[in-house]
């Protein structure tokens, strides 16, 4: 009799496979899961979120672009044409949708502060709105990153309503909150520029072209005339409190042609240029690669101005001088526009006077030449005596400003000249207190210049720059 044994193995393996196969599927099921939520969360929401930042900052660099015309071209800037209205002291302007993933963007741009030269400091918001693309649900998790929460990032994306509108209102102030539905899943995000004034003059010399100069033994300096006059020793003495106010005449050059003579006590700035401390004598930093741009200036507005009636129009020996209230003098400021010419090639050309408590501002159309020593201000302080050169505009017209002092004359002069569209000559080796903003520039001599520190918030804006740039991250 056989007794016949019964294998048990078919059955184990059976189990050992299905126990394999729901292994693998486990581990292939969360394998795709996760997939679908990297990939949900990679190619939608993280390149929605990161799109709508570059759409906020594109909104910055147009509001950007409209406040500078508000300098170079005023009858043009925020114009209606080009979208923006104004409105409760702020100018908006209507989305703007661009790229192939119909990005969006608005900006509001709002003054906020006069300085005290009456220049307006702006805040440009701007909104920038990616559509969110993909599954419209809430896998967003933490494993996109280390320092990167999802669940913080998913309430910023819009599914059905703004959310940002829902708990701060529209702008952000808390006024006005409402549901607002949106018509697709979006991101948006949303920056803040601090736009502020620049002013004509803040270096010595400002050269959008070529230099060349000064003499030998010249040198330029710098004081601040609200701690004292001017003491030629001081940058020389690190022990005087004064010593870091008289380093500070810089040379800014726009060019990569110049050739530098005698001493600059500051900075030199040139655009591609080859200057080294071993061929010139500077006691501060040299940057060679410092590229900068002069806009033609336009005579301002008028609009504000307070014509008198006496004088009607400048003659030749025309004396304005300041009112006596109770035996002082008060604070006069004066401005002239000049429709052609300043002085000419013949004779010692025009003088011009500026007494005490007098402010003058000069504007001229064409041509400026005199003598250094014709140029006579009261006061020394060079803020008092602006002179600004119009630009032509026909650009074959090449506007000239030469100063010559005479023979070597030392004769010098205080004030501040804004001429970004003259070829500006000094001659001899006057000395003097101020700043100039020229095209090309040439002297050739001895001349000491003396920066006043003081200037360096002075004069009306001829451009802004971007100071600050902040996310609103709510």
């Amino acid at each position: 009799m056989r007794i016949s044994q019964r294998t048990v193995a078919p059955g184990n393996v059976l189990l050992c496979v299905l126990c394999t196969i729901l292994v693998v599927s486990l581990i292939g099921g969360n394998v795709l899961l996760n997939c679908i939520t990297r990939y949900n969360v990679a190619s939608s929401q993280v390149r929605s979120w990161k799109e709508s930042l570059d759409a906020a900052e594109t909104g910055g660099d147009i509001a950007y672009a409209e406040l500078r015309k508000t300098i170079s071209d005023p009858t043009h800037a925020f114009s209606p044409s080009n979208g923006w209205t104004y409105s409760g002291g702020a100018y908006t302007n209507s989305p703007v949708t661009y790229g192939q993933d119909n990005l969006s963007t608005s900006s509001r741009v709002d003054p906020f502060y006069y300085d005290g030269n009456g220049n307006a400091w702006y805040r440009i918001r701007t909104k920038g709105t990616a559509p969110v693309l993909g599954l419209k649900r809430v896998g967003m998790d933490d494993r996109m990153g280390p320092n990167t929460r999802g669940d913080s990032l998913l309430r910023k994306i819009d599914f059905n309503y703004d959310h940002f509108v829902a708990t701060y209102g529209p702008n952000g102030d808390g006024v006005g909150q409402t549901l607002l539905p949106v018509s697709q899943p979006q991101a948006s995000r949303r920056v803040e520029l601090i736009a502020a004034p620049m002013t004509p003059f803040e270096a010595a010399i400002k050269a959008g072209g070529t230099f060349y100069g000064l003499g030998s033994a010249a040198y330029i300096d710098s004081y601040r005339s609200t701690t004292g006059s001017y003491d030629a020793s001081v940058k020389t003495n690190p022990s005087d409190p004064r010593y870091p106010d008289s380093r500070s005449g810089t040379v800014e050059i726009n060019s990569s042609v110049a050739t530098i003579q005698g001493s600059i006590y500051g900075n030199l700035y040139t655009n591609g240029g080859t200057v080294t401390k071993k061929t010139t004598s500077i006691f501060g930093i040299i940057d060679n690669n410092v590229p900068f741009s002069l806009s033609p200036f336009a005579m301002p507005s008028t609009a504000g101005w307070n014509y008198v009636s006496s004088p009607t129009m400048i003659n030749p020996n025309t004396t304005i001088n300041p009112p006596v209230v109770n035996g002082v003098p008060q604070e006069t400021y004066v401005a002239v526009h000049v429709n052609g010419d300043i002085g000419n090639s013949s004779g010692t050309g025009p003088s011009i006077t500026v007494p005490a408590h007098v402010h003058l501002e000069v504007y001229f159309d064409g041509n400026f030449q005199t003598k250094a020593e014709n140029i006579i201000n009261t006061s020394g302080y060079a803020g008092n005596l602006q002179i600004y050169g119009i630009s032509p505009t026909d650009p074959t017209v090449q506007q000239t400003v030469n100063l010559n002092s005479g023979g070597g004359s030392t004769s010098g002069f205080s004030a501040v000249f804004y001429t970004p569209s003259a070829n500006f000559t000094i001659n001899g080796a006057p000395d003097i207190t101020g700043a100039i903003v020229c095209k090309n520039f040439y002297g050739n001599g001895n001349v000491h210049w003396h920066y006043d520190r003081a200037l360096d918030s002075a004069g009306d804006a001829v451009d802004y720059r971007i100071i600050s740039y902040v996310e609103d991250i709510r």
